[in-house]
């Protein structure tokens, strides 16, 4: 066999007739996208996406890009396929999650057999006495350490102490010890912070985070976070099978008041063995390490720093608490129970408004348009282009929200009538949107409430200075340290 060496004119036409193809190509796939306003860039590379969600103010551009382009903006050639960055790596191949499968059928598939376990009514039977105990270590810890000697403490890190062991509770019936400890002990915190400020650029051009990340040759040379993530939850489960494998064997499953995620998620494997395989449970597992923990911490801080920087609403959560005090149900402290909070409309619109404000997400939300095609704000998409909404942007949607979209206002929640509520809270994209939306709602709704309101009757709170007006994101926030100190609440008698 005789191999042929080109010359240097013969290699110049061959790269010119492999630019030309791809220009062919890109057009033909992007055409019909060209009066789509938005950035000269984004007509021809995501580049410019993978370097502002790597430094963290992605959710900042689009803004100013939407006001400027208006309602439909063009990101990139056809946006990307970014749920596959958010699929861990493991020796076979990518594994998808309820959050990243792009199939609805798989989604559903993967949702179906968790789903009542992150319902409310799951939520409150089987981790309130979790949560009390968490809440209590938290308590206990701010207690001995500053309101004792009158020292300030980062909001933010306690937060996630917090958040952390509260999720850990409820999924392996063990905290993982931050709060015990009151530092970064453990490797599970920066292990999730690693990995999420890696999804974060490369779910913007995924074929560079295959590239970089997820193939055989990479995880073998290098230990990625993910990868350690992954260790964790497969030790975890190992452990669960091997010491309660005869106690999910009933044929009723309902709440528990000892049970916990891992328990859960185990006992609906083996009742539909056939259905549902090892790495669904894996993914479940990884879901609440991941995601469960650091969205209510940055939640948490939020509203303790707007209420802070809004005391004409501080002491308006006050009087509804204490008027909720004067009631047969009563509130119990220092740690009210959840029976005893569900009537608090202007606490729950401060938290719907944080939601809505400063949302623990601010990347795009992307959907795949279908065949036919579809029609959206007036323009017609043909089948298979990109396209999606940023929680950031859409939540300060003034033709939704107002004129004052932009200000952190409560009230807003309880203007108007029930019709109006209600489309308000279809439009809050915080949490996702339809069969989509984020099966950890309540699950956060109940953790943030029950310790606001704890916080609240227990405690005065004040920032030492004016917090960042900006922070950075990196798939979920990035939320700077914020000082505070903290004293015991001189409350009036009931």
């Amino acid at each position: 066999m005789q191999w042929k060496i080109i010359d240097g004119q013969e290699a110049v036409f061959a790269v010119a007739f492999g630019i030309i193809i791809w220009l062919v190509y890109h057009f033909y796939q992007t055409y019909q996208l060209h009066c789509v306003p938005g950035p000269f860039i984004a007509k021809f590379t995501n580049l410019h996406r993978f370097f502002l969600t790597r430094r963290g103010h992605v959710h900042l551009y689009q803004a100013r890009a939407h006001q400027k382009y208006g309602p439909v903006v063009r990101f990139g050639p056809n946006m990307s396929k970014m749920y596959r960055a958010f699929r861990p790596w493991t020796p076979n191949g990518q594994i998808a999650s309820v959050f990243s499968a792009e199939d609805d059928a798989a989604n559903r598939h993967m949702k179906q057999p968790v789903a009542v376990y992150y319902s409310l009514s799951y939520t409150v039977s089987s981790f309130e006495k979790r949560v009390d105990a968490a809440t209590q270590m938290l308590l206990d810890q701010l207690n001995r350490q500053y309101v004792a000697t009158g020292t300030s403490f980062d909001l933010t890190r306690w937060f996630r102490f917090y958040s952390y062991d509260v999720m850990a509770l409820m999924t392996f019936s063990h905290a993982y010890g931050y709060l015990q400890h009151g530092s970064e002990f453990s490797s599970i915190m920066g292990d999730v912070r690693k990995s999420m400020s890696s999804i974060a650029p490369m779910s913007q051009i995924p074929w560079l985070d295959w590239l970089l990340h997820k193939n055989r040759v990479v995880n073998f040379v290098k230990r990625e976070a993910m990868s350690a993530l992954l260790t964790f939850v497969l030790a975890r489960i190992a452990e669960r099978r091997n010491s309660l494998q005869a106690v999910y064997k009933t044929n009723v499953i309902g709440p528990d008041a000892d049970g916990d995620f891992l328990g859960y998620f185990i006992q609906a494997m083996d009742k539909k063995s056939e259905q549902v395989p090892l790495r669904y449970l894996i993914m479940w597992v990884v879901a609440n390490v991941m995601g469960g923990s650091d969205s209510s911490a940055a939640i948490l801080r939020s509203v303790i720093c707007l209420l802070a920087e809004h005391p004409d609403a501080l002491e308006s959560v006050r009087t509804e608490l204490r008027n909720q005090q004067r009631t047969a149900t009563g509130l119990s402290l220092p740690l009210p129970k959840w029976h005893e909070l569900q009537n608090l409309p202007f606490l729950d619109a401060c938290i719907n408004e944080t939601f809505r404000l400063e949302p623990p997400f601010a990347l795009t939300l992307e959907r795949v348009v279908p065949a036919q095609g579809a029609t959206i704000c007036g323009r017609f998409f043909p089948g298979g282009t990109i396209v999606g909404m940023n929680p950031y942007v859409t939540n300060r949607h003034r033709p939704t929200w107002g004129e004052d979209a932009d200000v952190w206002r409560p009230r807003r929640w309880l203007e108007g009538d029930s019709a109006h509520i209600r489309r308000l809270e279809a439009s809050l994209l915080t949490f996702g949107a339809g069969t989509r939306i984020c099966l950890g709602q309540h699950v956060a709704m109940f953790e943030i409430k029950k310790l606001l309101a704890a916080l609240i009757m227990n405690y005065d709170i004040d920032l030492v200075e004016p917090r960042a007006k900006v922070d950075r994101y990196s798939w979920i926030i990035m939320p700077e340290s914020v000082q505070a100190t903290i004293r015991k609440w001189d409350k009036p008698d009931v």
